[in-house]
Parts: structure tokens; C-alpha cells; sequence
């Protein structure tokens, strides 16, 4: 299924790991707004505690201690959560004016701020325990003031901030990620018919195009020129086949006339000049035998014998096939095996060519094994396909040229001069299992070849 592979592509981990480097940077962005904002709410804090000190003293140098009391039950009638805290105590520490009760035991943490906790009343009457921040000022006349303000707020806040800055990163990943798998999806899809059409383009279907989304884009460019390409490879190649094609028409003629010729030859020839001749008729017959393989195969693959399509059985052409080459088997000794392991094979296609390709598998197989050796051919079922092995004790083929023993007159170097042949047997086989939408596989049989032929029910 599609959504198994977005989290393997290329273009998910990309953007994964793009999301992860963004996270990065989001997070060093909030720590360092938190960490500003911090800072601007403790200098708030202080500056308003230093802005309260000089309130307080310009009071008490106006009108002395009650005056400042004045001040700070004006300030305490205005009561806030950010309510400051006094106290003032003479040179003996004793109070003399304030809502704290006894002058706290602080710590210093530089440039003359303390820090001290205490429990105050909250707004239901409970007590609460809390941090204060605090500085001291010396009066002219030795008396010491002390305003202290607790912070919980700002804790508070900066908590608030925290958590909000930890969420807004936590979206901005869970989106990401979230956009990455959108955004590789598309691409995979995107991917996936390409992929499809390369695939049926390598199974030999030259005439599959990549589809065009209309988006635009560097995507749209790149299928466009590779549609292109396809267009120019395709023309090429069916060049080259129309040339072989016309040049194996053209010439079966005169090789036609030219075989009568020598046939008629032969019978006025004299006896001493007979097997001159019946070698020529053999030529003969080996090209004619090849220009009619290629004018098959051009037949095939150009889909007209689609026509002629009908339900078929296997089983019957199989054991037909098997029949005709049992005497050709019994020549060289060879024990020629048939297994079928099912009563009827049902396909669509043309009975002559399905004949044929089955007929060139199993003359291979006979012709390359050695004589007393074994040929084994097996017709199964499996699922919706009906499954053809042919497995021979021959020399094999190297699996490097398993795909190149399809292609037009090629053969392997080993039997070239050792069997008669013209390198066309087998591509027309997979000529004619492409027009049946079946498939051909080659393996080793130990020894020898394994040919299996695969057709859809």
C-alpha cells in the first residue's frame, strides 16, 4: 500500500530532518524570547522597587516616619498581587513603621537585592508561602527602610510563557511532520506512476507514456522530455524492426523462386552433383525458415493475431506438443517426462501460437540435452495462473544472458556451430506470451535449464 512507503521515501526524511533542524531553531528562538522575557520582567520588578524606595523616602523626608505609615496604608488600600512590603527599624533593628512584622532574614544575590520567603494571606484568607525580592535604604538619620515585593506572578507568567512557547514548538513539529507525509505522498504518487509506466516500458511496452498532471512545475518539465525521449526510442526501434521486417518480406521471394529453382535442379542434376545441390536446398531452407521467423514475430508483436482470440485449454495443447516431439525424443534416448497436474487449463489466446511457443521451448530443451538424458515438462495451476516448466539436463545458460537469449538472432557462444539454429525461437516465444500478457522466466535446473511460462486464466 502507498501510505507504508511515505515514511521510507526520500522526499518524508528530507523533510523530517528539515522539521527536526526547524525545531532546532524554533526552539532557540523561544528560549531566547523566554529568556528576554524574564529578564524584562525582573528589571520591571526591581525598577518598581526602586521607584517605591525613592516614593517612600521623599515622604519620610517631608513628614518624617508618619507621613511614609501615611503613604504606605494609602498604597496597601490599593492592594494588587504585585503589593510591595515595608518596613522601617531604627539602628537597633527595632520597627518603627510597616506592614512587616519583624525585619526578614534574607540572602543577597548581587548589587544589593535579597531574597527572602514568607508566608502571606491570599485572596480566600489562606496562607500562601511565597518568594520576595527585596532592597534596603539607609535614611539620613540612620533609620533603615526595607521594600520587598514577591514575584509569583512573574513566575507565574514566565511559566505561562513557557508552557505556550513549548506547545507553539510542539505544533510547529506535529505540522511539519504532518506537511512532510502531505507533501511525500504527493510526491510518491507522483513517483509511482512513473514507475509504472518505466516498468511496462521495460517489459517491452515502448508505446506507455507517463501520465501529465497539468500542475506545472519542474516535475511536469522533466516528465515531458522523458515522454520525449520515449516517443524518439519507440520511433527508432520500430526503424530497426520495419527495416528486418521489409528486408525478410522482400527477399522470402526470391529465396522462394531460388529453392524451386535448385529443387527442379535437383531432379535433372547428375548423381555426382545431387548432394551439392541438396545442400544449397538446405540453405535455402535455413534462410526461408528465418525470414518467416521474423515475418512471425512481426506479426506477433504488431497484436493483430488478437482477432483470432478464443477460449482455449492448455492441458489439451500441452499434451499435442508432447505427442508430436515424443519420436524426436525417443531418436536420442532421451526420457521425456510429462506431469500434469491439473484436467483443465482455460486461457484466452490463439491455440496456433500458444502451440508454436510451447513447441519451441520444448524443441530447445530436446535439441540441448545430451542423448539418455532427461526432459521434464509440468503443467500446474497456481492461484490465477496456469504455469508451463520445462527442465532439461543440458549445458544451461549463463544467468547473466537470461535476457539477452529473447533478442533477435542471438545465441550463446556455446552452442553457435554445435546445434542448428537461427536465434529466433525464443523470441518469438516471448513474443507471443507478451500478446497473452503472460510472462517467461529462465532458471538453473542443476543442471541443466529451467523455462517456466506463465499465463493469466
Amino acid at each position: 500500500m502507498i501510505f507504508n512507503r511515505i515514511f521510507t521515501t526520500y522526499t518524508f526524511r528530507f523533510m523530517f530532518s528539515y522539521v527536526l533542524v526547524l525545531g532546532v531553531a524554533v526552539f532557540i528562538m523561544l528560549a531566547a524570547v523566554y529568556a528576554l522575557y524574564s529578564y524584562e520582567q525582573f528589571s520591571r520588578v526591581q525598577d518598581s522597587i526602586e521607584h517605591e524606595l525613592d516614593q517612600l523616602q521623599r515622604h519620610y523626608q517631608i513628614a518624617g516616619a508618619e507621613g511614609m505609615q501615611a503613604y504606605m496604608a494609602s498604597e496597601n488600600e490599593r492592594a494588587s498581587i504585585s503589593r510591595f512590603f515595608y518596613i522601617l527599624v531604627d539602628a537597633d533593628g527595632r520597627k518603627i513603621a510597616g506592614d512587616l512584622e519583624t525585619w526578614p532574614s534574607y540572602r543577597e544575590f548581587g548589587r544589593g537585592w535579597l531574597a527572602f520567603e514568607r508566608e502571606v494571606l491570599a485572596w480566600d484568607g489562606e496562607a500562601e508561602h511565597r518568594e520576595f525580592m527585596a532592597r534596603t535604604r539607609m535614611m539620613d538619620d540612620g533609620r533603615q527602610l526595607l521594600v520587598a515585593r514577591h514575584y509569583s506572578d512573574l513566575i507565574s507568567n514566565a511559566k505561562l510563557m513557557l508552557r505556550m512557547l513549548a506547545r507553539g514548538m510542539l505544533i510547529t513539529i506535529i505540522l511539519g511532520v504532518i506537511g512532510g507525509a502531505w507533501t511525500s505522498l504527493t510526491m510518491l504518487r507522483e513517483v509511482e506512476a512513473i514507475n509504472r509506466a518505466v516498468r511496462a516500458i521495460m517489459e517491452g511496452d515502448l508505446s506507455e507514456r507517463i501520465p501529465i498532471t497539468g500542475r506545472g512545475g519542474d516535475m511536469e518539465v522533466l516528465v515531458l522530455n522523458f515522454n520525449s525521449l520515449l516517443d524518439r526510442i519507440q520511433a527508432l526501434m520500430a526503424g530497426v524492426r520495419q527495416v528486418s521486417d521489409n528486408i525478410a518480406h522482400d527477399l522470402r521471394t526470391p529465396l522462394t523462386r531460388l529453392r524451386n529453382h535448385l529443387s527442379s535442379l535437383e531432379q535433372h542434376c547428375k548423381p555426382e552433383n545431387r548432394e551439392e545441390v541438396q545442400a544449397m536446398l538446405a540453405e535455402a531452407d535455413g534462410l526461408l525458415s528465418t525470414f518467416n521467423g521474423l515475418l512471425r514475430i512481426a506479426q506477433v508483436e504488431s497484436g493483430h493475431r488478437r482477432a483470432g482470440f478464443a477460449s482455449v485449454d492448455l492441458v489439451a495443447i500441452v499434451r499435442d506438443v508432447v505427442e508430436l516431439y515424443e519420436p524426436l525424443a525417443q531418436d536420442k534416448q532421451q526420457n521425456l517426462q510429462l506431469s500434469v497436474l491439473t484436467d483443465r487449463l482455460d486461457i484466452v489466446g490463439d491455440r496456433d501460437l500458444l502451440f508454436q511457443a510451447i513447441a519451441n521451448v520444448l524443441d530447445n530443451a530436446i535439441k540441448y540435452t545430451p542423448d539418455a538424458g532427461h526432459v521434464r515438462m509440468v503443467l500446474r495451476r497456481d492461484g490465477q495462473t496456469g504455469v508451463i516448466e520445462v527442465s532439461d539436463d543440458g549445458p544451461g545458460i549463463p544467468e547473466e544472458k537470461y535476457d539477452k537469449v529473447f533478442e533477435r538472432f542471438y545465441r550463446v557462444e556455446a552452442s553457435r556451430g554445435q546445434q542448428p539454429g537461427n536465434g529466433l525461437g525464443l523470441s518469438l516465444v516471448s513474443a507471443v506470451l507478451k500478446l497473452h500478457e503472460g510472462k517467461i522466466r529462465l532458471g538453473r535446473a542443476n543442471p541443466g535449464l529451467r523455462v517456466s511460462l506463465q499465463f493469466p486464466l
